[in-house]
């Protein structure tokens, strides 16, 4: 980073060059061969594809699609981005996000912020903070009331989160398909 910052390193011997030659390339990549420059909204195209090189490789072959892959200045930046792209309308019509409970402090304000509307459910700690389906369906008919479901018609999108959990963890696929 500090050679794409300051591209007179570049020559710097004291340097490894694979650290140089990598600074190289992604100098090259970016218009005006700056880091400053403007780039893309979804990130810069050369590191979108490193990524998805990645993915594949990580993922045995499994395709990875450049025009899939968003990178954002943090993670709180661009769950603020998806969740005005998803949200609207007021009163009946506004849009309801299920939220695991315990969440991220910063989620609550960043939902209201966009106009939509929280809906909790817990998660089950003693069982390694696993989604209680009746819970959640709990919360989905209590939603029903207070928010609109969008049409069948439109393009759904489901973000999930562990919540604010003490530790990682992976949904199991036979709760995904309950």
């Amino acid at each position: 980073l500090a050679v794409c910052l300051c591209p007179e390193l570049l020559s710097d011997e004291h340097l490894p060059l694979d650290v140089r030659t990598r600074a190289l390339r992604l100098l090259e990549a970016c218009d005006g061969e700056s880091v400053g420059s403007y780039t893309d909204s979804s990130g810069l195209p050369y590191i979108r594809q490193t990524i998805a090189k990645f993915i594949m490789k990580r993922d045995e072959g499994v395709p990875a699609y450049v025009k899939n892959i968003f990178i954002s200045s943090g993670a709180q930046r661009a769950l603020m981005v998806i969740v005005k792209l998803l949200s609207g309308g007021e009163g009946r019509f506004q849009t309801g996000v299920l939220i695991p409970q315990p969440c991220p402090h910063t989620l609550l304000p960043l939902l209201d912020e966009a106009g939509a509307l929280a809906m909790p459910y817990r998660l089950i700690e003693e069982e390694n903070w696993a989604v209680n389906t009746s819970e959640l369906r709990r919360a989905l008919t209590t939603s029903r009331g207070l928010c609109e479901p969008r049409d069948k018609a439109e393009k759904q999108q489901a973000v999930t989160s562990r919540g604010n959990t003490p530790k990682p963890h992976q949904t199991s696929r036979k709760i995904i398909f309950k």
